[in-house]
């Protein structure tokens, strides 16, 4: 029997994924147990236009409404896709803040509006001014912690081993906090290797990273592990 896979991310993105890894044929078990909780925030008056609208996350799209026509550049497959749902001119779709940065550098002069959470990672806005494009850094939403239920807490415990995606340090750190009593196996799987730096819960049986940062590698790691492939019970990188 494999091990379930246990979902931390917000709840709307916890379910797409649940959907993306039954869509790829693993035999998979989800558990749904968010960490933190998105709050949308109003969004402060911006009064100038701007050359390049930056999106990355797709809890930002809302409040982007009033930018649409705005030469729109996104991380991730999952924002593009909730900003030209909204209507918005979406240019291009990058993998992480580093691919964004290194394109958006190229453009020249220009004003850039970043909208994102409060906790965000890359410092795109400051590396974009210091590449000459002046950069407005705004938030829009907020994660806040989550707390387990009861009845969440006993279904995780009661497990024998778990698959564990961790997509940013924070929500890492968060994890291993919830899981500090766990005593079963753990694989741990890393968008990144901030992500598993931030690990200070339980001793993973298992612990990889992607090699490349993005909702697609980090899909088919975990269905690997699902598969379990001796190259991946062996704790290597995908």
């Amino acid at each position: 029997m494999t091990s379930p896979v246990l979902i931390t991310r917000p709840k709307e993105d916890a379910k797409r994924l649940a959907l993306a890894l039954e869509a790829l044929g693993a035999d998979v078990r989800c558990i749904l147990a968010p960490v933190m909780e998105i709050v949308a925030l109003p969004l402060e008056c911006v009064d100038r236009n701007f050359d390049h609208l930056v999106l990355t996350s797709r809890h930002a799209v809302s409040a982007a409404a009033p930018f649409r026509g705005v030469p729109t550049y996104c991380v991730g497959k999952a924002t593009r896709e909730a900003a030209m749902a909204q209507g918005h001119d979406v240019r291009d779709v990058f993998s992480n803040a580093d691919e964004l940065v290194a394109n958006l550098s190229g453009h020249g002069a220009g004003h850039v509006l970043h909208l994102h959470g409060r906790h965000t990672r890359g410092e795109i806005a400051k590396r974009l001014s210091l590449a000459g494009l002046e950069t407005y850094s705004c938030v829009v939403y907020e994660q806040n912690p989550r707390q387990w239920s009861a009845p969440e807490r006993q279904a995780i415990q009661a497990e024998m081993s778990l698959i564990v995606p961790l997509y940013s340090p924070r929500s890492a750190s968060l994890t291993a906090k919830l899981l500090a009593d766990f005593r079963g196996d753990l694989t741990l799987i890393g968008l990144s290797q901030a992500c598993l730096d931030a690990w200070d819960g339980p001793h993973p049986k298992i612990s990889l990273c992607v090699d490349h940062p993005d909702g697609e590698a980090m899909q088919h790691a975990i269905a690997s592990q699902l598969r379990g492939s001796p190259l991946e019970r062996g704790g290597h990188r995908v």
